[in-house]
């Protein structure tokens, strides 16, 4: 038996090269997760402020903000003298009056804050300017909550007196 040697070696033929993927062609406006009005830097309000969205504050604001069900945020330009109710509140600039979240306030290191917070998580950065008190007390509970010690002492159980005993335990 003779084996036959091959005339020349042929490699594989290589795998056909596909080109990288193209990212996607970049969008005119990218969609925001979530609508968010803004203040800007030269705008200033005095009265009442209330909507229906999550509001970045650039400019001045005097008066009162209540956004009880969305995010509040005051940038390192927004200037406030006004209490302030919303779900998240972070603050980057100055705020003068009193903060209440029903989630969390943030107080960042460029923020300057006087006045009290009051939320059920409250974060400060190291270097954030804070005066006022903190009140982190959760929800009331909606149950009806009992106290430990009643004014009626609990009842006695049954007594456990042989026939032919008195309450002393003496034969009678």
């Amino acid at each position: 038996m003779s084996w036959k040697k091959p005339d020349a070696y042929t490699p594989p033929p290589p795998a056909p090269l596909e080109p990288p993927p193209q990212p996607p062609a970049p969008r005119s406006q990218p969609s925001p997760a979530k609508e968010r009005a803004l203040i800007g830097p030269s705008i200033e309000i005095k009265g009442n402020l209330s909507g229906g969205e999550d509001l970045l504050i650039e400019g001045r604001v005097e008066g009162k903000i209540e956004l009880t069900q969305y995010s509040i945020t005051i940038g390192q330009k927004g200037r406030i003298k006004a209490d302030i109710k919303g779900r998240n509140i972070v603050v980057m600039g100055e705020v003068e009056g009193n903060l209440h979240g029903s989630e969390q306030i943030v107080l960042r290191q460029s923020s300057k804050v006087t006045g009290n917070l009051t939320a059920p998580r409250v974060s400060l950065e190291d270097g954030a300017n804070f005066k006022g008190s903190v009140d982190m007390t959760a929800k009331p509970v909606a149950e009806e909550v009992k106290p430990l010690h009643s004014d009626n002492p609990a009842p006695k159980p049954p007594s456990k007196l042989m026939p032919g005993q008195d309450k002393n335990g003496d034969k009678a």
